[in-house]
């Protein structure tokens, strides 16, 4: 009996994911914007800068050359 429950909430919990992921590629077919500036390309050759992180430490740019460099800037609240 409790094999039967467990195989039933399975199964409703299955089609939910399915229904669920059908309706949400239909939101996915809309245009994508595209931004309205273009940003530099790659192998652009950026000034070096420094800044403190959010730990208090400095960070510098030049530091890292030859190495890809992903910056974040948000606030977190």
């Amino acid at each position: 009996m409790k094999k039967n429950i467990w195989v039933g909430l399975l199964c409703i919990v299955f089609l939910f994911m399915l229904f669920d992921n059908l309706f949400s590629q239909e939101s996915a077919k809309r245009p994508i914007r595209k931004p309205r500036w273009k940003g530099p390309e790659i192998g652009t050759v950026v000034k070096d800068f420094s800044l403190e992180t959010a730990y208090g430490e400095n960070f510098t740019l030049s530091d890292y050359k030859g190495k890809i460099v992903v910056l974040v800037f948000g606030a977190c609240t």
